[in-house]
């Protein structure tokens, strides 16, 4: 879906909030995924955000709903229960950061964190705060 596409959506369909957090993190998703620069993401990015009047920190609470349908979704497309999902979205935002192009880094590190949970790994942090994995 292209940008243009993803404004008159956001704008011509009247939905709940739940629904249009997920959408606007569907598009967010595919921006975080997608072969750029974090540069590039955060540009191709912004104008949704501005559009949508959705704040980062708006989408950052969403993201810790376990009943918002992106994270079923997200959850399904892993192969992983929600409580998973939900410890990978956690484990992923404890990064620091607040900004948009820290949130799409977020949504990009969540689905590899979901894997390496759903394999069997345990994820810590060392003393300088970067994630750590052991069996």
């Amino acid at each position: 879906m292209t940008i243009l596409a993803a404004f008159a959506i956001l704008s011509a369909i009247p939905m709940t909030d739940n629904e249009t957090l997920s959408l606007l993190l569907d598009e967010l998703d595919g921006i975080a995924n997608a072969p750029m620069t974090a540069s590039q993401r955060e540009t191709s990015a912004a104008p949704l955000l501005a559009e949508s009047a959705i704040s980062v920190e708006d989408l950052t609470r969403a993201l810790a709903r376990r009943n918002l349908p992106w994270n079923v979704r997200k959850a399904q497309q892993c192969g992983v229960p929600i409580e998973t999902w939900q410890r990978a979205v956690r484990i992923a935002c404890q990064s620091p950061g607040n900004s948009l192009r820290d949130l799409l880094e977020h949504i990009h590190q969540a689905v590899i964190i979901a894997a390496m949970l759903r394999s069997g790994y345990c994820a810590g942090r060392d003393a300088y705060g970067r994630l750590v994995w052991s069996r």
